[in-house]
């Protein structure tokens, strides 16, 4: 934020290759199309600064993570694609930088493959322990393997580690999904709220919360979140979500599918 805000003093013609990379992050995080649009923007003249940006080229990855995961392109195999290559990029210029190996990691899911997501993910925070998106990105990726009380430490970890995060809401989801896999409906949908309601959460938190709410018994609330996710975006099926969210468990996807299905979904 600091970076940033210093940043921000400077013309945009004359921005320096880090300077570029921490306005690219202030957007990145936003998870819309307008701020993805931005980030990729300036992560590019980052990398025009300076090729050997690693970081800049780990940021280029996650926009396009993001394009892929929430569903703003037709062309999802172009921007896996963009994803892995800008990854593997950052990985060659410095293999030892965290947020490399994490949106390394990141892309794998984006081919449902959770397994190799986790070996990056925790080569991330191997190399930095304290990193709390990398933790909560490990407890993510647990808690779609079907391991919840070990993505329950990871996340609750990382919310100590980082309360201001960019990322929070996410934290808070994952929590939610950890019930929602233990069969604890009723705490799913309390930390689901919390999620849907915070900063920054986009349309799939929405979307994890009417089937959380859905699940607990309690119509009113999802279908006001199944509204929601219509509101922000109408072509949202059950097969995005589950592309996005690739669940190991056949029986909490099952729960999960009948519950988006009561709403349309």
């Amino acid at each position: 934020m600091h970076e940033a805000s210093l940043a921000r003093l400077t013309v945009t013609e004359n921005l320096d290759a880090w300077s570029a990379y921490h306005l690219g992050l202030q957007h990145m995080y936003r998870f819309n199309r307008k701020d993805n649009a931005a980030a990729a923007a300036l992560f590019s003249h980052a990398v025009a600064r300076d090729p050997g940006f690693a970081r800049a080229h780990a940021g280029l990855s996650f926009v396009h993570f993001q394009t892929a995961f929430l569903r703003n392109t037709d062309d999802l195999a172009t921007e896996i694609a963009l994803a892995r290559r800008h990854a593997e990029r950052g990985v060659d210029l410095d293999p030892l930088d965290p947020f490399v190996n994490f949106t390394m990691g990141r892309t794998f899911w984006l081919q449902g493959d959770l397994d190799g997501s986790l070996v990056w993910l925790e080569r991330s925070t191997s190399i930095s322990p304290n990193y709390a998106q990398g933790i909560y990105a490990r407890g993510w990726t647990e808690a779609l393997a079907g391991r919840g009380l070990d993505a329950r430490g990871h996340v609750d970890l990382a919310m100590q580690l980082s309360p201001l995060d960019p990322l929070y809401y996410g934290m808070l989801g994952t929590r939610a999904f950890t019930h929602m896999t233990l069969g604890e409906d009723a705490e799913a949908a309390q930390w689901a709220e919390r999620a849907a309601r915070s900063p920054g959460a986009h349309v799939l938190i929405a979307m994890i919360t009417a089937a959380a709410q859905a699940m607990a018994g309690d119509e009113v609330r999802a279908a006001a979140w199944a509204a929601n996710v219509r509101m922000r975006n109408a072509a949202l099926t059950r097969e995005d979500f589950f592309r996005s969210f690739p669940m190991k468990s056949e029986a909490v996807r099952a729960r999960v599918s009948n519950a988006l299905a009561r709403f349309g979904f």
